[in-house]
């Protein structure tokens, strides 16, 4: 069943997870007493995958969680995207992702957790038959549940997504939030000549999940939204009247922070998983 992709306050939107189940559970606990919690919807900001120890139980918390809590929703981050795109999830498997995910991802932890051990990486052709061996390990659930996560979910005064909308495409705001609504990418966005998004244009990898690093910390705003990103990890969360970072943890070190959004104006209050 697709998930919701519209939420209706209150919205506690959730930083990226990695795998560190231990992290989720904690701010959880906090989460639970707090008077929001009987009538709010759940948004996790993606990368449920990689860098923690378990990815697998993290997922399926995260899909407990949101059949807890009806209206929740979770979006896709560029770690669930690479595994989902390596591991043949979508399908079709581009050698840019079997190659990048091997090369440039945390991907050890996620396949301990599934398959109980890590990937050889002898020649091309066995890590291809590794990634076959994780995707087979994985409940079919999981698999179902990674490949089907949205690229967007929205509020009336926010937008939830992995990293933020990309001032380095021709295309303007309301474009890209229809782009990301379909799940769309190369065949409808064009990079802008003359940057870093042109220079190293991929049609595999859309620039909402990562690929544009400015998105992230300046998005090409959308006026009387406010984007809720995750991605880059921050020191503490990060508010302007644009865009709200929330990736205190990176999957690496606690807090794992979330955001309480009361309704379309109020400011956010922020919850931790320690302190």
């Amino acid at each position: 069943m697709p998930l919701p992709t519209q939420l209706d306050y209150p919205v506690i939107a959730v930083g990226d997870l990695h795998g560190q189940l231990g992290f989720l559970d904690r701010l959880l606990a906090k989460l639970r007493t707090h008077e929001v919690w009987p009538t709010a919807r759940l948004v996790f900001l993606g990368d449920l995958v990689d860098r923690g120890r378990d990815v697998k139980g993290t997922v399926q918390r995260v899909m407990d969680l949101l059949a807890e809590k009806p209206g929740s929703t979770c979006v896709m981050g560029n770690h669930d995207f690479a595994l989902a795109n390596a591991a043949g999830l979508l399908g079709e498997r581009p050698v840019f992702w079997t190659d990048k995910y091997r090369d440039s991802y945390d991907h050890v932890p996620t396949f301990r957790s599934y398959t109980g051990f890590g990937p050889v990486y002898s020649t091309d052709d066995e890590w291809l038959r590794e990634l076959d061996d994780l995707r087979e390990a994985m409940p079919e659930s999981h698999r179902e549940f990674l490949r089907g996560l949205p690229w967007l979910a929205e509020a009336s005064g926010h937008l939830f997504l992995h990293n933020g909308l990309s001032a380095e495409l021709n295309e303007p705001a309301e474009i890209q939030l229809h782009a990301l609504r379909m799940r769309r990418w190369a065949d409808v966005m064009t990079p802008k000549l003359g940057t870093k998004s042109a220079e190293k244009w991929q049609p595999s990898y859309p620039a909402w999940f990562g690929a544009d690093k400015l998105a992230n910390v300046n998005p090409l705003p959308v006026p009387g939204r406010v984007q809720v990103v995750g991605h880059v990890k921050v020191d503490a969360p990060e508010v302007n009247a644009i865009r709200i970072r929330l990736d205190t943890s990176g999957g690496v070190a606690e807090p794992l922070t979330a955001a309480v959004l009361r309704s379309a104006s109020a400011p956010p209050e922020f919850v931790t998983s320690n302190g």
